[in-house]
């Protein structure tokens, strides 16, 4: 049995012991001292949440709210609020069109609203080109596949007669992993209309698809178990997005190879051209969490809030909490988190026509 199924609890302990090991320099920006002017002193700062209560976004900006308070001055507080629609481009909308320029609310970015904007979908009016990057989290995932088909390695795959992975619909975060797929040309048969990952987890269980994705918290919950029982078999994670925008292995999975190893192993060379400019664009809208704030809020607000963060990674105390909570990732900020974005945000239109084209013959599916 490898490293993938240790416990969730093992691999936090494993990962504050390297926070701890290097001084508790994870994630810490360099552009910028750490420091505050006070604007948040005595205000309330909204994070507008595009999605519904529950979900992995909603769960992430709730954590910040809950906890980079302190950081922002005295007397400052931290306000989650929802508005769900539309895949996440009507709350989206409505931080564009409705919300003041004055810094006290910012947009919570997740994979819906992301990939809405990168394929120009009807409706969408932001542009987060237009925005300024506050903080980001990278949180990835990894492909696992039934025991009985034989499989042990990525290799394996190639060998059996009929993959079948189950997803909620084109344009869903689990589409990165169909992505990899077209990347790897592994050939695979897709059924979608889940109602989320959990779903289609539970129809690989029941047999009726044998290979799936989970991103990192579902897959410590729930795929873990199905390892130890021996009824799954860990194959490799779409790795992550670091700051300089390089897919480098996922901390929550180390010894899991990423999709570019597997790639290298069956072709014999990296990965590259226009397949690859894909994968890139879709691992980045669909691992990257983030915060943006209004290009013309006062600079002093947009200041304070990524002196916030840097002064939170400073703290021993948020960064164990941090580890537990979203895993032993990196918070990415200002700068930094806009280059871990800029595979969606500047895909090139190649790359885009790739994706459509690709879906459409595989799956019948219009990006």
């Amino acid at each position: 049995m490898n490293n993938a199924s240790l416990t969730r609890g093992k691999r936090m302990s494993r990962a504050m012991a390297v926070l701890a090991a290097t001084g508790m320099t994870l994630g810490i920006a360099t552009e910028s001292p750490a420091e505050v002017t006070g604007f948040y002193e005595g205000k309330t700062l909204e994070i507008l949440i595009p999605w519904a209560p529950g979900g992995g976004a909603d769960q992430w900006g709730r954590y910040v709210a809950a906890t980079i308070g302190p950081y922002l001055g005295d007397g400052a507080s931290v306000q989650a609020v929802n508005r769900p629609g539309a895949g996440g481009v009507q709350g989206s909308n409505e931080f564009h069109l409705r919300t003041r320029s004055d810094g006290r609310t910012v947009l919570l970015q997740s994979a819906g609203q992301v990939f809405g904007y990168m394929y120009g979908s009807q409706g969408v009016r932001y542009d987060f080109r237009e925005y300024e990057p506050v903080v980001a989290m990278a949180q990835g995932g990894a492909v696992y596949a039934r025991s009985d088909l034989g499989v042990e390695t990525p290799q394996d795959l190639w060998e059996v007669d009929e993959l079948i992975y189950g997803e909620v619909s084109p344009q869903a975060i689990g589409s990165m992993a169909l992505t990899a797929f077209a990347l790897l040309d592994l050939p695979h048969e897709v059924v979608f209309g889940y109602e989320s990952r959990g779903p289609a987890r539970l129809a690989l269980e029941q047999g009726e698809t044998n290979i799936d994705f989970q991103t990192t918290t579902p897959y410590s919950a729930s795929v873990e178990p199905l390892i130890e029982e021996e009824l799954v078999v860990p194959l490799f994670s779409l790795g992550i997005l670091d700051a300089d925008g390089e897919v480098v292995r996922d901390p929550a999975f180390p010894d899991l190879p990423t999709v570019v190893e597997v790639y290298e192993e069956r072709y014999g060379e990296a990965p590259s051209g226009v397949a690859w400019d894909a994968y890139r664009a879709v691992l980045s809208a669909g691992t990257i969490k983030m915060l943006w704030a209004k290009p013309d809020s006062p600079q002093a607000s947009i200041e304070d809030l990524r002196g916030a963060f840097r002064l939170a990674l400073q703290d021993e105390d948020f960064m164990a909490d941090s580890v537990v909570a979203n895993g032993p990732y990196d918070w990415l900020i200002g700068q930094e988190a806009y280059r871990a974005m800029s595979a969606s945000l500047d895909v090139s239109e190649e790359a885009l026509d790739f994706l459509r084209a690709t879906f459409k013959e595989r799956y019948g599916a219009d990006l």
